[in-house]
């Protein structure tokens, strides 16, 4: 199993509703892809880390990247 582990910051405001949200359409959308992890979101950082298929786990990680609702990507 690869992991992936990296840190960013929001650019808006994230509530707990928002955060739940997220969850929930990671989760929806992983699953089928075996892709498993942990999210974690304090004072407007997140850290994440992604488990899986190495390449699945880049080409995720790639995607989040280009997220607009964060920026300072780093791995």
């Amino acid at each position: 199993m690869f992991q992936l582990v990296y840190v960013s910051t929001a650019t808006v405001p994230f509530s707990k509703e928002d955060l739940a949200a997220l969850l929930e359409k990671s989760r929806t959308r992983n699953r089928p892809k075996w892709i498993t992890g942990m999210l974690l979101h304090h004072a407007g950082s997140f850290l994440q880390v992604l488990e899986g298929d190495e390449a699945a786990v880049h080409a995720l990680a790639a995607q989040i990247a280009k997220d607009p609702r964060h920026d300072r990507f780093v791995v």
